[in-house]
Formats: structure tokens, C-alpha cells, sequence
């Protein structure tokens, strides 16, 4: 999961989301903050994790 910093606030984004954006992201400029890996987090967009928790 990535936290991209945007014109209009921070979002993280997955893989997949990152894909699909790919196009904003170099025409708006979004840099990458940091790059993190906790189950927890959640896609701005898709509202997926990265990580599949399996109970």
C-alpha cells in the first residue's frame, strides 16, 4: 500500500488502484510519501487491503 500525496489530500492506494490511476498520477504530479505493508490498511478507492487476513 502506498500513501500518494495528491492536490486534494493524501490517499493510499493499492496495487491494482495504482495501476488504473497510473495516468492521474503522472499528469497531477502525485508523489509517493511512503510505501507501507499492514493488513490493516485500506485502498481510498477499492477499499481493499493488499494483504488477504485468512481466519
Amino acid at each position: 500500500m502506498k500513501l500518494f500525496v495528491t492536490p486534494k489530500g493524501d490517499r493510499w492506494l493499492c496495487s491494482e488502484c495504482e495501476e488504473d490511476f497510473r495516468e492521474t498520477i503522472t499528469e497531477e504530479g502525485w508523489r509517493v510519501a511512503f510505501t507501507k505493508i499492514d493488513p490493516m490498511l485500506r485502498c481510498s478507492e477499492c477499499k481493499h487491503g493488499d494483504i488477504e487476513i485468512f481466519d
